[in-house]
């Protein structure tokens, strides 16, 4: 089994622990922020804190939310448990 799974964002290749893969997909910065146990504007002025700017878009992109998640690192809370790396 793969420790890891690449996915291709804004023209560079991101390592995924296989763990976090499923968060990957479209989500709502509510969804995000309920995920880190934060505010939606806790989640917006830790973005900006890190120059990571979102479309003003309801739903974020798949490249938007990773771009998230490497800014503020994966939500630990959120790591699948039956994810097993070798």
């Amino acid at each position: 089994m793969r420790n890891t799974i690449t996915y291709h964002v804004h023209g560079r290749n991101v390592e995924i622990p296989v763990e976090f893969a499923h968060l990957v997909g479209m989500k709502t910065r509510k969804e995000i922020a309920a995920e880190y146990d934060i505010p939606v504007w806790m989640l917006n002025r830790r973005l900006k804190k890190y120059n990571v700017t979102l479309c003003r878009h309801r739903v974020l992109s798949i490249e938007e939310v990773v771009e998230v998640y490497l800014a503020l690192s994966w939500p630990f809370k959120m790591r699948h448990p039956t994810a097993q790396v070798n």
